[in-house]
């Protein structure tokens, strides 16, 4: 299937879960390896530290990594695809399901512009961080369109006021009412920061392969 990179800003506190539970499904995907060949070289028939068992257990290792690549998927699933099924199960929600009318040309080209969503709040107490991800384009389709026809008739307000681009002149009384508006922007890295939040797999449904699970296939 067709599948697009897209850059999401995702609070600092989520970039830095997202980045240790990579280095979880790494480690345990190396543990996996490392015990499943360690079990199997104690059945070696070959006399240990000779060519023969070095050969022996060098067969172990090709075939111990086939079978981590095989159950890759589910045990230790790249971010890739867990920010996929977070972002659809966000989408299906009353508030972003739609159906919404799509997209037009001209709508796509006003999405690549900068500064469409003018001082969004990300309500982030620390900020944000940047992280791109490679989903299915429907996908990305599906939230850019979402993200549009919510925040439609919000930023045709902004318009409206004169509140979009940079006004360094703006009143006190004109910032006050730009954010007020902004707030109700929903530009696509504020749906995943909710898809992270609410839709993320439990850390105990993490299906990730610990010691003494080696060989259990």
């Amino acid at each position: 299937m067709p599948r697009k990179r897209i850059t999401l800003q995702l609070s600092v506190q989520q970039a830095g879960r997202l980045r240790l539970l990579i280095k979880r499904h790494r480690e345990a995907e190396t543990q996996f390896f490392k015990s499943l060949v360690e079990e199997r070289a104690t059945e070696l028939a070959e006399p240990m530290d000779t060519p023969q068992w070095e050969r022996a257990v060098a067969r172990l290792r090709r075939q111990a990594r086939m079978e981590a690549a095989e159950v890759r998927p589910v045990r230790w699933p790249a971010l890739d695809v867990l920010m996929e099924r977070a972002l659809k199960e966000r989408l299906q929600a009353e508030d972003l399901a739609g159906p919404w009318m799509p997209l037009t040309a001209g709508e796509r080209t006003r999405l690549s512009l900068s500064g469409r969503w003018p001082a969004c709040l990300s309500r982030c107490e620390h900020g944000t961080a940047e992280r791109a991800f490679t989903l299915d384009d429907k996908v990305v389709l599906q939230l850019r369109t979402a993200a549009w026809r919510v925040s439609e008739p919000v930023l045709k307000e902004l318009e409206e006021k004169n509140l979009i681009g940079p006004h360094a002149d703006l009143s006190e009384e004109a910032r006050v009412e730009r954010d007020r508006l902004a707030a109700k922007l929903y530009p696509s890295s504020r749906i995943a920061r909710e898809a992270v939040e609410d839709h993320w797999p439990d850390p105990e449904d993490d299906q990730v392969a610990g010691p003494g699970t080696a060989g259990n296939i």
